[in-house]
């Protein structure tokens, strides 16, 4: 019995100690596009970058807004979605009716850009 409870008290410590691992979803449905990204902090600057790299030029202050409770971005190329970025968390949706090919393709290239910056 000892030997028993030794192992599930290892067990949840094991699972307790690697929670700081990368999780990335991508869900698509008729309506929506969503990504969720949780990711240790020390790759916050990778994703900083690449967030950088997304929003250039034309949308460059996008960037200087406040994105940590969630804000709806129309980009120049008239895409439009929500974004919300918190240290060890980014959350990005985009509804369908809002959009074209072109913010569907958008899109695929930043979840492609997540997924790349949170190896």
């Amino acid at each position: 019995m000892k030997k028993i409870l030794l192992f599930i008290a290892l067990a949840v410590l094991i699972m307790a100690c690697n929670k700081s691992g990368t999780s990335i979803k991508v869900n698509k449905t008729k309506e929506r596009y969503e990504l969720i990204a949780a990711y240790p902090k020390r790759k916050d600057d990778k994703v900083m970058q690449m967030l950088k790299n997304a929003f250039q030029r034309e949308d460059s202050l996008l960037l200087t807004k406040s994105v940590s409770d969630g804000k709806e971005i129309t980009l120049a190329n008239g895409t439009v979605f929500y974004l919300r970025y918190n240290p060890g968390k980014l959350e990005i949706e985009m509804l369908l009716e809002k959009n074209n090919m072109n913010g569907l393709k958008y899109f695929d290239g930043m979840a492609a850009s997540v997924k790349e910056a949170l190896r």
